[in-house]
């Protein structure tokens, strides 16, 4: 496994995550040990629309101690049903894309707050790319 060709994988909750009024579920992920990682995508394929007008839902991905060191996804209110919404909808949700070698990520669904009823459902999700 070099630079110019890395193995891809994609880590995910392997459950919806019920981040309008429910009570999402913290997952993590390591990488082949000894290897580095390039966070490539982060998202969450809907499956409710979000409502979330006061503060906005989001996923982060970060260690235990600093819950979004590498990425904070903000998911807007009205992604609909149906939608990925990824760091092409939140440009710069990636804060450092850098996974180091043999360290546990966390992956961490955010409640989001809306003046009516809270609301939002999805599948988060990060790809990276291991060298």
């Amino acid at each position: 496994m070099s630079y110019s060709n890395p193995n891809w994988e994609r880590f995910e909750s392997g459950a919806a995550q019920d981040m309008g009024n429910g009570a999402p579920v913290v997952f993590s992920f390591k990488g082949p040990t000894g290897k580095q990682g390039t966070i490539i995508d982060v998202g969450v394929e809907v499956t409710e629309t979000f409502a979330c007008d006061s503060t906005e839902a989001s996923f982060q991905v970060g260690t235990t101690s600093d819950a979004d060191a590498y990425c904070k996804l903000n998911i807007t209110d009205g992604t609909a049903a149906g939608d990925t919404f990824n760091i092409q909808d939140d440009t710069n949700a990636i804060i450092s894309e850098a996974l180091p070698a043999d360290t546990q990520i966390e992956c961490t669904p955010v409640v989001g707050v809306d003046s009516g009823t809270e609301a939002g459902i999805g599948y988060p999700y990060v790809l990276v790319a291991w060298y």
